[in-house]
């Protein structure tokens, strides 16, 4: 049984792939990665961050070196913390950068895709039984997936109005179809 090793021999049977050795590591630092996780606030994706943890274990047992007079345990947690902040910080540069080209984004942000043949057909059908500003909104919304801030500041419509008329085209549509 593995318990019975220290640190050292465990760390030299996990190099050579013995499984239950690194089964015995990931076991013994999972609280560490957990602990990690909740530090830096990435609890929404903690069983990716769990599984990154995981990685950076292994690839920590491979390159540590005993000769820098340092515990196993304090190199592997330098590692995870290092890779927990790149994370994070890679996080906070994409909300920035969405945060400073949004009104780009939700110009841009419509489907761009082949239409079937039926797909004419539908829109005729649906404009038939909708209001104009019903069939605009869920044009642009659901067909055309535009999101809800472009529709209110290009055709000057209240969110509500936007939403109240989603609802009412669904729920027309839905009633025309099932019949």
């Amino acid at each position: 049984m593995l318990f019975k090793h220290n640190d050292f021999e465990i760390i030299s049977l996990g190099r050579e792939g013995n499984n239950e050795a690194l089964e015995l590591l990931f076991e013994k630092y999972s609280p560490l990665i957990y602990k990690k996780i909740f530090h830096f606030n990435l609890q929404r994706e903690k069983d990716d961050m769990y599984q990154e943890g995981l990685m950076v274990l292994h690839q920590s047992l491979l390159k540590y070196d005993e000769t820098f007079n340092k515990t196993f345990t304090k190199y592997f947690e330098m590692n995870l913390e290092r890779k927990y902040i790149s994370i994070v910080s890679k996080q906070a540069r994409r909300y920035q950068i969405f945060n400073q080209h949004v009104n780009f984004i939700y110009e841009n942000n419509h489907a761009d895709y082949q239409e079937s043949i039926y797909f004419q057909l539908y829109k005729e059908e649906i404009s038939k039984i909708l209001t104009k500003t019903e069939n605009l909104v869920y044009t642009l919304r659901e067909l055309q997936n535009y999101s809800i801030h472009y529709i209110k500041d290009k055709y000057g419509l209240t969110e509500k109005n936007i939403y109240n008329s989603l609802y009412r085209a669904k729920q027309k549509i839905l009633t025309h179809f099932s019949n």
